[in-house]
């Protein structure tokens, strides 16, 4: 085994080994309840925005006593019902428990989200920095929560509710928030809208089995943080019955972040399914996105901001259905840096962009020129690794163009992307990758990858096991994908 092939064996070997320990958190000891004067301390709907935001807030704020105390943490439990809230603050050793038949409207007055002396929250600008998140830590001179999270049962894999923040809802300045994103794509700005859930700086947190919808922007945020599990999670925007253009309401976004699991989560949005960005805040790495299912969005993203590098991400068993993009990386000299130790592996992809039509889509994007800023932080995509990947290329053909497609673009870089292999990666019909900038010598193009051409690059005989992804069974991947995908043939049916 030559040296290159040790260190990409060694990298995979460290990440699955953290995997081992993610599980292990996420099966846990689970949150006990907060157990106040002798008595499980809850909250009642009181449809009232001010009692409401109060109630669960006093809540959590006696309980972190408790559960920091203790040395374990505790959960606040919400009754059935609605409630509508202002922004409200996680702590430390508080959970908070939002069960089946809970709904937590998040409010539409646009000062309610305010951040002081920043952008007016609710408008269009250069920054899109001046709203507090509606559930949030760590920012706005609150301290970070450790042993925290947001949870919709006690058991594991047991559905709960849902927190809707109300994106498609007429705010107090006469428009929805979704119209606010409108107005600044028109105008080449940024909406000033408030993400639904912020993490910053914490540890040890959980995201489980509660539905996610209709964000007035981004819906769960990790910025900085390191030991995090979402787990059996629903992103749907926009929800059933809604409506607009929701731009800018990525799924999970791991910012500057270690030691993250996205697990049997089920993602649908109006832009990046998971987006693993590293810009100015430190590097993004050890991060796991297993057994998923993306539906509308923009796939699977990695950048832009790459700056602090990005590094040991492993996306195993993952299935698009109408999503815009699939596996995308994307940087550019304005905010590009290293990313490397990518490995992807067992990939469904249906129908990919059938929504966007656009040229710059496709099923496996590398893609160092996202923006057409020049600069000197230039991105550097190395050892990047296909394994198992299919994509159902012939039905997202529109009008005579197969717009599913590969593009391997490192002309934004200073060094040709380098060390990229392809090992069973399958497509629907004849598709040839549209390529500048890359280390042909270092570029595998193996026999099992039918129907994909790498101009450029000569297609080598496959080993019997993958020499960069030595792990699990090797398969038939178009087979498993159309009847054997660990979601059943319910992969070929709408998200």
């Amino acid at each position: 085994m030559n040296a290159r092939l040790v260190v990409n064996f060694v990298a995979l070997a460290t990440m699955l080994a953290f995997a081992s320990f993610a599980y292990g958190q996420k099966t846990g000891p689970e949150p006990v309840p907060c157990i106040v004067n002798g008595s499980e301390e809850f909250v009642t709907p009181s449809g009232n925005i001010d009692n409401d935001t109060t109630n669960i807030q006093t809540a959590m704020d006696t309980c972190t006593t408790i559960g920091t105390q203790a040395g374990a943490p505790v959960f606040v439990r919400l009754e059935r019902g609605n409630y509508t809230i202002r922004p409200i603050v996680m702590r430390s050793y508080v959970y908070l428990l939002i069960p089946r038949g809970v709904v937590v409207n998040a409010s539409t007055t646009t000062s309610d989200y305010q951040l002081p002396g920043k952008t007016t929250c609710g408008t269009v600008a250069s920054s899109s920095t001046g709203c507090t998140p509606l559930i949030y830590a760590g920012q706005n001179s609150q301290p970070a929560a450790n042993y925290s999270g947001i949870i919709g049962s006690r058991i594991p894999g047991l559905m709960g509710g849902t927190i809707d923040g109300h994106g498609w809802d007429v705010t107090s300045n006469g428009f929805t928030w979704w119209e606010i994103a409108d107005q600044a794509k028109a105008a080449g700005k940024n909406q000033v809208n408030p993400r639904l859930i912020e993490f910053d700086k914490g540890e040890n947190l959980e995201v489980r089995d509660v539905t996610l919808e209709n964000a007035a922007y981004f819906h769960l945020v990790f910025s900085q943080c390191s030991n995090v599990t979402v787990f059996d999670m629903t992103v749907d925007t926009p929800s059933p019955g809604r409506s607009g253009t929701d731009y800018n309401t990525d799924g999970v976004d791991p910012i500057s972040s270690t030691n993250v699991w996205i697990d049997h989560s089920r993602i649908s949005d109006g832009d990046d399914n998971v987006a693993i960005t590293a810009a100015t805040k430190g590097p993004s790495h050890d991060i796991f996105v297993t057994n998923n299912h993306f539906g509308l969005g923009h796939g699977m993203s990695i950048g832009s901001g790459t700056q602090s590098s990005v590094y040991n991400v492993y996306v195993f068993n993952l299935s698009f259905d109408g999503t815009d993009n699939g596996l995308r990386i994307k940087s550019a000299q304005t905010e590009g840096g290293p990313v490397y130790n990518i490995y992807y592996d067992t990939i469904c992809m249906r129908a990919i962009n059938t929504h966007s039509l656009s040229s710059k889509n496709g099923a496996i994007v590398l893609d160092t020129q996202y923006s057409s800023g020049t600069g000197t932080l230039y991105p550097y995509f190395h050892d990047i690794h296909f394994h198992e990947v299919y994509s159902d290329t012939d039905s997202a053909t529109i009008f005579g163009t197969a717009w599913d497609h590969v593009r391997l673009n490192g002309a934004g870089g200073n060094q040709p992307m380098a060390n990229l292999s392809f090992y069973d990666v399958v497509f629907g019909e004849p598709t040839t990758a549209a390529v500048a900038d890359i280390d042909p010598s270092t570029t595998y193009l193996y026999s099992n990858s039918r129907n994909l051409v790498i101009p450029g690059v000569s297609r080598s005989p496959a080993p019997p096991v993958d020499p960069f992804v030595p792990i699990g069974p090797q398969r038939d991947i178009e087979r498993y994908c159309h009847f054997e995908n660990s979601w059943g043939n319910a992969f070929w049916q709408k998200f």
